[in-house]
């Protein structure tokens, strides 16, 4: 029951989507008299009582906000009220201006990419991911998941628009069609890894493992593997096995690629699901 909660906080973002560059802990208690380690293939160990200081969260409010100056914060926040509004002209002034005060800042960046998406400017979007995922290598937000599909749309080996129309799913809230709406999704673009995350965490055993199995075969974004990779372990946990469960989320934790965001998820669950064992 304990990993099914887990996964649907993954599947709401509850406790996945935060990156920074300084990490939020969760008071715990350490597990001192613990000896377990985890090892992965090539000799890197972290030891249960790292693991017990895992929230599995990183806040991208503050990430590289270090030297980021009021007035920046200011424009920012005046461009996303501006965006919400449909505004995205006086939007997009306002973050080219934020982005000036605060040249090494990725939120605002992230923010122009997004609203030339919505205006369908897709080679501006792409042009923005590009420089959000330069300033923010270890990822920022969903940053390298739109990078990764608007390069594939480029190239024109995904339908363009694609990432655009995958965003509006977002705003399903009845569970049922959402369901729907990502399997025929899957079935039009079976190559779309993050479509196959998605529709995965409305299934359950075979069929889930199935579906991440698919994903992962895609060639998947660094983010969206990730996310993959750790419900693969949440469903091989679930069946009982432990220690292929456990390898996985290591393997995650120890990718250089891995995204910070999914190493702390990462060791959340590896932390949780080792407690229960």
């Amino acid at each position: 029951m304990k990993n099914k909660i887990i996964r649907f906080l993954i599947a709401l973002g509850l406790i996945s989507s935060c990156e920074s560059g300084e990490k939020t802990k969760k008071e715990t208690e350490s597990h001192s008299n613990s000896r377990i380690e985890f090892t992965d293939d090539k000799g890197n160990k972290i030891s249960k009582e790292e693991l017990a200081n895992s929230t599995g969260t990183f806040n991208y409010e503050i990430y590289g906000i270090e030297g980021v100056s009021d007035a920046a914060k200011s424009l920012h926040r005046q461009a996303r009220q501006l965006g919400q509004t449909g505004d995205y002209k006086n939007a997009i002034e306002k973050l080219n201006q934020a982005t000036k005060a605060a040249p090494n800042w990725p939120y605002p960046l992230y923010d122009l990419a997004y609203t030339y998406l919505l205006q369908d400017d897709h080679e501006n979007a792409l042009k923005y991911y590009e420089l959000t995922d330069k300033i923010a290598p270890k990822g920022f937000y969903t940053s390298k998941t739109a990078l990764h599909t608007l390069q594939l749309e480029h190239q024109g080996a995904l339908q363009k628009g694609l990432y655009k129309s995958y965003l509006t799913l977002e705003w399903i809230e009845n569970p049922a069609e959402k369901k729907e709406m990502l399997k025929l999704l899957v079935d039009k673009f079976p190559s779309f890894a993050p479509g196959w995350k998605d529709y995965s965490n409305f299934l359950e055993g075979k069929e889930r493992l199935n579906a991440i199995e698919k994903g992962l075969e895609q060639n998947p974004d660094s983010e969206t593997k990730g996310i993959l990779l750790i419900n693969k372990a949440l469903v091989l946990n679930e069946k009982g096995n432990f220690k292929e469960a456990s390898t996985l989320l290591t393997d995650v934790i120890f990718d250089t690629n891995s995204t910070f965001g999914n190493i702390e998820m990462a060791k959340f669950v590896l932390n949780n699901i080792s407690e229960n064992k």
